[in-house]
């Protein structure tokens, strides 16, 4: 009886370690910059990342009927297209960044199921106010 019950607490030990080892790997997701994608293309394709970058205005297309968007993230001279399908997020031409998790197809585009917006320094407080400095009492 004894062997029967610790063999069952070593099989669900067992399952359970499997289970979050195996959720790790598949959730876990490289984070670089455009730039650096730019050099690392060839060996990404397919591999679930994140990418940095900042969100060219002109280049958003939005197509409600399918529910898509598809826009371009710079970093200098370096430049890679986006393709996203959900819910365009508020303020994304407005965003002084972005992070676009995704993978990469071998032509070159990310296919995000994310994206993160850095919202713009507008909604920022400035370093030398005060909490409510502006206030009248």
């Amino acid at each position: 009886m004894k062997a029967k019950m610790v063999i069952g607490v070593v099989v669900i030990v067992g399952a359970l370690i499997y289970l979050m080892v195996s959720g790790f790997r598949d959730s876990s997701v490289y984070y670089m910059t455009v730039s650096e994608l730019s050099g690392q293309k060839a060996e990404v394709i397919n591999e679930g990342l994140r990418v940095s970058g900042y969100v060219d205005p002109q280049s958003i297309a939005w197509n409600a009927e399918k529910i898509e968007l598809d826009f371009t993230l710079f970093e200098g001279s370096d430049s890679l297209r986006v393709h996203y399908k959900g819910v365009i997020p508020d303020q994304l031409a407005d965003a002084q960044g972005v992070l676009a998790e995704g993978k990469l197809t071998a032509d070159g585009r990310l296919e995000a199921t994310r994206l993160m917006l850095k919202c713009p320094s507008k909604y920022e407080a400035k370093l030398d106010e005060k909490p409510g400095a502006g206030s009248t009492q």
